[in-house]
């Protein structure tokens, strides 16, 4: 039988070398003791900010965006991405979801494009929203979801295209970013027709053994493929 510690190892060694780096996440489940701005103590404010929107939560969180933008939005048809924000009606057969249960930022639609952003007063080490976008049949659109630095550089980014059903009730995305340092400052949408709930951020950072395993047992997947192919 084959060992492939001396892999593993040598994978670890290599990740205490590297700078911590923000893993995309998809749920907030490893967002531990997060603080969630859930936007339902605005109603229907429109302006591009800047805006505390962190009182909630007993944090300073400053709001910026494109003109257009409404804070405390109570519903958005999204064209075929369905409905979002309604509150759940048990005689409508609707329930309440985390983007059902109050308001939420909504931003300009399609020739009305920019950013949704989000600055913290000190740094955090996850974050994310619960997102979607106006969508229409047959036409590509996305946006892009930033992690910034304190210098306000950008840390970490990636484009996204949320597809949901056309007769869908708030099925949008949780999305956002996770890393190994409290060191995200600010977090940004970018796009157009973009609504947005539960922004939620953590302090909590993931534990560094259980981070470098995850890395190097994938590490040595790919060699152990690449080892294989090559015999």
């Amino acid at each position: 039988m084959r060992q492939h510690t001396p892999l593993a190892a040598a994978a670890l060694a290599l990740l205490a070398l590297l700078p911590a780096h923000a893993a995309r996440i998809d749920t907030n489940a490893g967002l531990v003791d997060s603080k969630v701005i859930t936007f339902n103590s605005y109603d229907g404010l429109i302006g591009t900010g800047p805006e505390d929107v962190g009182a909630e939560v007993g944090a300073s969180v400053l709001f910026t965006s494109a003109p257009f933008t409404e804070l405390g939005a109570n519903a958005r048809d999204l064209g075929e991405n369905g409905l979002w924000g309604a509150r759940g009606n048990p005689v409508d057969g609707l329930v309440d979801t985390p983007t059902g249960n109050g308001n939420f930022i909504a931003s300009g639609f399609i020739g009305n494009s920019g950013e949704l952003g989000f600055r913290f007063g000190s740094g955090v080490a996850g974050v994310g929203a619960y997102l979607n976008q106006f969508q229409i049949d047959g036409i590509s659109n996305n946006f892009t979801v930033l992690a910034y630095g304190q210098s306000g550089n950008v840390l970490e980014s990636f484009n996204v295209s949320v597809d949901t059903d056309w007769d869908g009730y708030n099925e949008g995305r949780f999305l956002g970013f996770q890393r190994a340092a409290a060191d995200i400052y600010g977090f940004g949408v970018a796009g157009n027709g973009i609504v947005l709930d539960n922004l939620s951020f953590t302090t909590a950072v993931p534990e560094p053994e259980s981070y470098a395993l995850l890395l190097a047992g994938l590490g040595v997947v790919g060699l152990l493929v690449r080892r294989r192919r090559a015999e």
